[in-house]
């Protein structure tokens, strides 16, 4: 009974993937989609375009990576494709990832056994809306879609955020503007400035940094990134911790620098001394900075 209800779902699932592949590939049955194969190692991140996985599997029987599949994959031949994947997959740590013309399927051993996949979705320019990723647990057959921009570095920006107000900021980073000394929204620093709501930086003190040039690349563009945030708020009762965050604005993705121990020493070299905060905030209560 056991095996009759394995062998179920595992035709569910791999039915189900089918359906999903079936909106993203093409209609005409004479035209083969193209379609690329890698074996992705999920320990060490190393991988490899393949020809054919249930092949190669049989073919480099006799490779180390292999190794710990290499008994029962002897057993088995080309007719066995399924077993051979979820061998490969359960004993050697590896993700077989499988992509069609708008579709990527990825398969793994359970929960623990699914790589980081940024680096190589950042690699081969897959970290994109417009393809479906399916995550197929071999372990348990379970089915799980995405799109491609899930697989992005960093964190998605709330719906909200004023993504570009902050760039219109950053490219009059060398002007001065009436509002300079407003608040930038969602700004939060443990520090204030004279005649602003405590804890919230002034566009002119961002705007000083900005001009300092030293923008932390973004992980997915490789692009300078535009410093949002800044400062050592509370985080704890007891405790404050630096906080600097950058937005890049062609992915939409926000990044947390944490190369940065000594927030004060960080003001004294990258703003300028009529833009820098006059006093830190012990919680709700102002104490003279510097």
């Amino acid at each position: 009974m056991y095996d009759f209800l394995d062998l179920s779902r595992r035709t569910f699932i791999q039915s189900t993937i089918a359906v999903l592949a079936s909106a993203f590939l093409p209609r005409n049955p004479s035209r083969k989609p193209k379609r690329s194969s890698y074996f992705l190692h999920a320990d060490t991140g190393a991988s490899w375009k393949i020809p054919d996985p249930v092949e190669w599997s049989l073919v480099n029987v006799n490779q180390p990576i292999l190794a710990r599949a290499s008994m029962g994959l002897r057993e088995l031949t080309t007719s066995d494709g399924d077993r051979i994947i979820r061998l490969v997959t359960r004993r050697c740590g590896l993700n077989l990832i499988e992509h069609s013309r708008g579709i990527i399927i990825i398969s793994y051993w359970g929960q623990d056994g699914l790589a980081d996949v940024r680096p190589f979705f950042k690699k081969h320019r897959l970290a994109r809306n417009d393809l479906l990723v399916v995550l197929n647990d071999r372990k348990k057959e379970v089915v799980i879609s995405h799109t491609g921009d899930n697989f992005l570095f960093g964190e998605r920006l709330v719906p909200d955020w004023p993504l570009e107000l902050y760039a219109m900021k950053w490219l009059s980073r060398f002007m001065s503007q009436p509002d300079d000394w407003t608040a930038a929204p969602f700004t939060r620093s443990g520090y204030a400035w004279s005649g602003m709501e405590p804890n919230r930086i002034p566009w002119t003190a961002l705007k000083s940094a900005w001009r300092r040039g030293n923008a932390m690349p973004c992980r997915n563009c490789d692009w300078p990134m535009m410093l949002v945030n800044f400062g050592e708020p509370w985080t704890s009762l007891f405790q404050r911790s630096p906080m600097f965050d950058y937005v890049c604005h062609k992915c939409h993705r926000s990044f947390r620098d944490e190369s940065v121990k000594d927030v004060a020493d960080w003001i004294a070299a990258n703003l300028d001394p009529e833009v820098r905060p006059e006093f830190v905030m012990n919680w709700d209560r102002k104490a003279t900075f510097g």
